[in-house]
């Protein structure tokens, strides 16, 4: 299995090579590459084609979520393995349903890296101990979600991107490039959305995300989108233009 590293503390990474090389090469591991920020690990996914990509999720620049899917567009075969410091409960669980297949705490021993990569050859999804409590509630988030009744248990996962895309403001072109699909797809995506979650506009999206006890792409990322905004923040015109609907449908006939 071809594994590329990527955290930006270089001791750690050339700490975990060598670990990994030393106890890794009775399982046919080779460390390929090394990267220090999520810039650096897409041209390397690109050139070395790995089988497996060990990352940390705090990533500088790029929000680790972000990350995880540009390397999955990228190589869709290639297994995810997040190796992080973070324990922030609403980031782990973006990472688990963008699509990693493993995750595992830093201040566990390198036996959990080897478990992990171990389930992942055997096509098995993998929680480290320290997350087993934590990944109990991220493997069942739908189930709980289909039994309260919400809505968003409705959207597959294609959906849920294109809705985070929306709500932060990103016009069906832009959603287009940021997921590598056509406007058609996106458009059609849309009007699924919309109607699972009985919406006729972008702004009733955006009221639905305020609304909705968890709107966790809307908050979690930092980076600027392609409007010129903080992806964190709705951008003042569709806000605006939700405040209009509100105001509207409260005027009296």
């Amino acid at each position: 299995m071809r594994v590329l590293l990527v955290d930006d503390q270089r001791l750690f990474r050339e700490g975990l090579c060598a670990l990994l090389g030393s106890r890794g090469n009775a399982k046919g591991l080779e460390i390929v590459g090394q990267a220090a920020s999520a810039r650096e690990a897409y041209e390397l996914v690109r050139r070395l084609r790995p089988d497996l990509v060990v990352t940390e999720l705090l990533l500088p620049g790029v929000d680790g979520v972000t990350a995880v899917r540009e390397i999955r567009k990228l190589q869709h075969g290639c297994k995810i393995l997040v190796l992080t410091g973070c324990r922030e409960s609403r980031r782990l669980q973006d990472a688990w349903l963008a699509g990693i297949d493993a995750c595992v705490t830093k201040d566990e021993s390198v036996e959990a890296v080897i478990a992990a990569i171990a389930c992942l050859e055997a096509s098995r999804r993998y929680i480290s101990p320290a997350l087993r409590r934590t990944g109990s509630a991220l493997r069942t988030i739908d189930e709980c979600r289909r039994n309260s009744g919400d809505p968003m248990s409705r959207l597959s996962l294609r959906e849920r991107e294109v809705f985070d895309l929306v709500v932060r403001g990103f016009t069906t072109k832009a959603v287009a490039q940021e997921l590598c699909i056509s406007t058609k797809t996106v458009e059609t995506h849309r009007a699924h959305i919309n109607e699972k979650l009985a919406a006729h506009c972008s702004a009733d999206l955006v009221r639905y995300a305020f609304q909705s006890s968890e709107p966790p792409s809307v908050a979690a990322d930092s980076a600027s989108g392609p409007s010129g905004f903080k992806r964190g923040n709705v951008p003042h015109r569709v806000v605006a233009k939700s405040r209009r609907g509100e105001a509207r449908a409260r005027k009296p006939s």
